[in-house]
């Protein structure tokens, strides 16, 4: 270790979320988007087990209602975040990703301090590039493993590795017996398509045919990640949302909703005692976009077991048959849904694993221990090697992945064969200029 603490800052983008208050990260997130608040969490517990090696900073859009043990300093976004952290005497910048923003990647490398760049959503293929050629981003962080295979092939993989969103689980395990109530459904999350409660809003009708007495608690809403952002006519989602994709599966004869769902909206703590005492829960039946969604440790954590997609952070964070059930289609998220509110003892295996899985994988300490080891390589000039291929080889190819990673670091003539992700990239393009 260096003979003076290290000092390292996080940009935290919170414009959305002005009056929130993220001050007790160990309450667990208060209803803000998962990107926001894990990155409070990370700098919360690296000063709070750290302190005598790291000195931590937070950048923020709004120094307001956050941790009184970080230092905070305001920044309208992360270029200025990673100015103002080369001002403050930094030596390790972290910053989140962006699809479409890549600003900061040509204002780094005019600044004298390392970066960590941190994917809690893939970048976009050009995205991906810069952080591979930018010299001053030391190391790329995926927050799911399904995350860093998919890039194995790319020239962004050398300096990859995962490490998972960190979960402190101690509010949601229930401390008491908990009677679960033996019909009810709890969906958790953003109410936008990409988060795909689309899925079970059309499957419902047939669950209900199956089990009349079952109820659907919808515990989000479009707000999740803007608090200003105009809802619809149930006050849900957006009114373009609602009218094509909810309101037609859940309205009664006069256009009401059906009197089995609930639209709860944004909860803090307060949807701890909904998720224990839920008999499924539902997180983003699609899949898409989901890298290490916190909202399936969130339900597993109150012993809850989880119904979703068999796609990307799906499959690393709910583990099929063991603590949760997940499909391929609207038909298996009804089936599996059914499943389980017709075997509450499966359903109540399921949710007692889930409680070990989620307090073994995504422990808060253990997790925050990586950080702070990635933090220490990278002030030496040190990347650890990533994570070894996940046994799931023919998802989504990465055995061909891994075997094209292999091929062009042995034979240095093939080294710049595009990705398959950029290959996807390239044809979609190629087809855009044939098309006009």
């Amino acid at each position: 270790m260096s003979d003076r603490k290290i000092k390292i800052s996080f940009y935290l983008a919170n414009q959305g979320y002005p009056h929130v208050d993220l001050r007790f990260p160990e309450k667990g997130n208060p209803g803000i988007g998962g990107t926001e608040f894990t990155t409070i969490a990370t700098a919360y517990y690296l000063e709070k087990f750290y302190s005598h090696y790291v000195d931590v900073l937070l950048m923020a859009n709004i120094a307001d209602f956050l941790p009184s043990s970080l230092k905070v300093f305001s920044a309208a976004n992360e270029v200025e975040a990673a100015i103002k952290s080369e001002q403050e005497g930094c030596d390790i910048f972290v910053f989140k990703s962006r699809m479409g923003n890549h600003e900061i990647y040509e204002v780094l490398p005019k600044l004298k301090i390392k970066a960590i760049a941190r994917s809690n959503n893939t970048p976009d293929v050009i995205g991906l590039r810069k952080i591979a050629d930018c010299q001053q981003i030391k190391a790329h962080v995926c927050v799911g493993q399904e995350q860093l295979d998919l890039l194995r092939d790319h020239r962004i993989f050398s300096k990859s590795i995962r490490i998972f969103n960190l979960f402190n689980p101690e509010n949601f395990i229930p401390k008491d017996n908990i009677i679960k109530q033996g019909n009810t459904v709890v969906f958790l999350g953003n109410i936008i398509p990409a988060k795909g409660f689309h899925h079970l809003a059309r499957v419902w009708p047939f669950i209900i045919k199956h089990r009349p007495d079952a109820k659907l608690i919808v515990l989000g809403s479009g707000q999740l990640y803007d608090r200003n952002l105009q809802l619809g006519k149930w006050g849900v989602a957006q009114e373009s949302y609602e009218a094509k994709y909810i309101r037609p599966y859940l309205s009664d004869g006069q256009g009401n909703l059906i009197s089995s769902v609930h639209f709860v909206g944004i909860l803090d703590q307060q949807k701890i005692n909904v998720l224990q005492a839920a008999d499924v829960g539902v997180v983003n039946p699609s899949g898409v976009s989901e890298v290490c969604p916190g909202s399936a440790l969130e339900i597993q954590a109150c012993g809850t077991p989880v119904v979703s997609a068999a796609e990307w952070g799906l499959l690393d964070t709910v583990v099929h048959g063991k603590t949760g059930l997940l499909g391929n289609s609207e038909r298996d998220l009804a089936r599996n849904i059914l499943y389980l509110l017709n075997n509450p003892a499966k359903a109540k295996e399921l949710g007692q694993n889930g409680i070990s899985f989620v307090r073994e994988t995504f422990d808060f300490r253990l997790i925050t221990k990586q950080w702070f080891e990635l933090i220490v390589e990278v002030f030496y000039n040190r990347v650890p090697p990533a994570q070894s291929l996940k046994n799931n080889y023919f998802y989504r190819a990465k055995l061909l992945r891994e075997g094209m990673r292999i091929i062009k670091s042995s034979i240095p003539a093939l080294k710049n064969i595009p990705a398959i992700i950029e290959m996807k990239y390239l044809m979609k393009e190629h087809i855009k200029k044939l098309s006009f």
